[in-house]
């Protein structure tokens, strides 16, 4: 422990173990995930419905592009996380919290990628062609089929590692 005025103090610890270190990065990012989808759901689509098929069709690839980049970062960087939890010593109670939360990452995850394949082709050819009849409602329609079993998934994964976390050591 670090000295402290004299004294060892566990405040200025330096040493975290990488189960430590790998529950603040995976509840860090998922609370990012979980904020995003929140932010989508309170504040984009109710802004989306409010401008023109061919102004949406001028953002939509931008966001989608974007999205494209960063998403994959995030992501594995969660499923590293994840994995190393499952992987290294748990010091905590309850370490079955950790197979439920890899288990329902793994969902999530996949519903990412259906939702990355589904709006790809739609998004690319609509920008592409200024006479697409795609609208608003067609690929939100398509969000949403995916996000209402993504969004649980989310939820059970997040309260997973947080429980985990939050269960004493032993």
């Amino acid at each position: 422990m670090a000295k402290f005025w004299g004294r060892s103090h566990p405040l200025f610890s330096l040493s975290m173990s990488l189960e430590t270190v790998a529950l603040i990065g995976i509840l860090t990012l998922l609370t990012i995930c979980l904020g995003t989808d929140l932010f989508w759901v309170l504040v984009i689509r109710p802004a989306l419905r409010q401008v023109s098929d061919q102004t949406f069709l001028e953002m939509a690839p931008r966001v989608y592009g974007q999205a494209v980049k960063m998403a994959p970062l995030v992501c594995l960087t969660i499923l590293i996380f994840a994995l190393i939890l499952n992987t290294v010593a748990t010091t905590r109670s309850e370490p079955y919290l950790l197979r439920i939360g890899l288990i329902s990452l793994f969902v999530y995850l996949v519903c990412i990628l259906i939702s990355i394949i589904q709006a790809n082709p739609s998004v690319l050819s609509a920008a592409k062609d200024s006479s697409s009849t795609l609208t608003i409602q067609d690929l939100q329609t398509q969000f949403n089929r995916i996000f209402w079993l993504r969004l649980p998934s989310m939820l059970v994964c997040y309260w997973s590692f947080l429980h985990y976390a939050m269960n004493p050591k032993v």
